[in-house]
């Protein structure tokens, strides 16, 4: 790295507040409550994933699967191939801050001061 910006990519419409590499490709949540998908080479978006009622706070990325944690109270796990919710996981009492995604599992912690596991059953 040289410290030289490559790339700005825009397209968000409000406060980007999370960002995550999947392979070439860059994910990006923000105030405006979408997850976009990036292309890292050309900058050019690839998909835009909409659904949340409130700001985005984390995005992570597991194989094929995106996983989007938000003010709304909830996370969107997203087919990243087809821009699709495959399923969103509800639970927390308070606004979801962070999430992790593994191979058969999503870790989700939240303003209601827990951390939420979700497995296989919830559509991941």
């Amino acid at each position: 790295a040289t410290g030289q910006q490559l790339q700005q990519l825009r397209g968000h419409d409000g406060g980007v507040n999370a960002v995550a590499w999947k392979g070439d490709q860059i994910v990006s949540g923000a105030r405006d409550k979408s997850v976009i998908v990036w292309d890292a080479a050309t900058g050019q978006q690839a998909s835009k994933l909409e659904g949340h009622a409130g700001a985005v706070y984390s995005v992570a990325v597991e194989g094929s699967r995106i996983v989007s944690a938000s003010g709304d109270g909830t996370a969107v796990v997203w087919d990243a191939a087809g821009a699709q919710p495959r399923a969103q996981l509800a639970g927390h009492g308070g606004a979801v801050l962070a999430a992790a995604s593994a191979a058969s599992a999503v870790a989700t912690a939240a303003s209601d001061a827990t951390v939420a596991i979700w497995g296989s059953d919830a559509g991941l």
